[in-house]
């Protein structure tokens, strides 16, 4: 049984024969190009698309919803969690660092406030750390099965930091409120400068993704990274000024101490709400420590974005 010849694929002897016949000009096929787009992975490093995470933008917030619904499913306390961590290191920080080593407090009494209040900021760094390194390789199969932008994956999961950021300032503010009965005196005023704190919090927040966004993309290709996070966050808290104030250091060493990701952000976030000695050298150093630092991992996430399904 014979079938048609479809007209986009129809020999030239047969246009031919139909030109004979009609004595007119037969149509030419359209070439088995027109129309159709051809997709290419590109190579080497590209700029991030900005229009296409705008035309995806409700992926954010779906997928930063899903992963607190996770985070705190099945638990008896649920978002509470969110306090044990900064109740613990407040704790320890009061007893070693305040008592033992005395590495003082830049002057705030009580001195666990001072510690309470520098856990959110880390805390922020660090969940939202840990969180966009995982994000991946947690979200592998989905990875295979449909295209989106995948910096959605890393940036709504660190989104889930400030959740628990949220609940911590609730007791920040309950110990604030508190004082004058714990502690005695005056209750403590805000700062002007904590109109400022929104800064702070999207500068620490920019500072975990600017380390979490290269951690993921080589979490991908290698797995031994999920074992070395747990050691980078071990050792971060004790060289981030979370247990002692930057002011310890000498004059021009803040400066150099401010490369650090994640030391100008806390610094700058207790000053806005405890203020602290402001340490301005520091907190541009660090600025520009963090945009740097985001931009060569945004740089280096999209340059191995094409391969995260093949090799995830």
């Amino acid at each position: 049984m014979s079938t048609a010849t479809p007209p986009s694929v129809q020999p030239a002897a047969a246009i031919s024969h139909l030109e004979c016949e009609t004595g007119h000009a037969a149509p030419q096929p359209a070439p088995l190009s027109a129309g159709v787009r051809y997709l290419r992975p590109s190579k080497g490093w590209r700029a991030i698309d900005v229009v296409e995470l705008w035309r995806f933008r409700e992926l954010f917030w779906i997928f930063a919803l899903r992963d607190i619904k996770v985070r705190y499913k099945q638990t008896v306390i649920g978002a509470a969690w969110a306090l044990v961590q900064p109740i613990a290191f407040t704790v320890l920080g009061v007893f070693v660092f305040g008592r033992a080593a005395d590495l003082g407090t830049d002057g705030v009494v009580p001195v666990f406030l001072f510690f309470l209040v520098s856990q959110l900021p880390w805390m922020l760094f660090n969940t939202g750390l840990q969180s966009s390194s995982m994000s991946l390789v947690s979200a592998q199969n989905m990875l295979k099965k449909i295209y989106f932008p995948r910096l959605v994956l890393p940036v709504s999961a660190a989104m889930v930091s400030l959740v628990d950021l949220a609940v911590q300032f609730i007791l920040v503010a309950l110990v604030i409120l508190a004082l004058p009965l714990l502690h005695g005196g005056a209750a403590l005023t805000p700062p002007p400068q904590v109109v400022l704190l929104p800064v702070a919090i999207v500068w620490a927040f920019l500072a975990a993704l600017s380390v979490g966004l290269p951690l993921a993309a080589l979490n991908v290709e290698f797995r031994d990274v999920r074992y070395v996070i747990p050691f980078i966050t071990q050792f971060a808290i004790f060289a981030a000024p979370v247990f002692w104030p930057a002011s310890r250091l000498p004059d021009g060493w803040r400066e150099v101490y401010g490369l650090l990701p994640v030391a100008a952000p806390i610094e700058f976030f207790r000053w806005c709400v405890l203020d602290t000695p402001a340490h301005p050298g520091m907190w541009a150093v660090g600025a520009i420590s963090t945009f740097v630092c985001l931009g060569v991992g945004l740089a280096y996430f999209a340059r191995m974005e094409d391969r995260f399904a093949d090799v995830v």
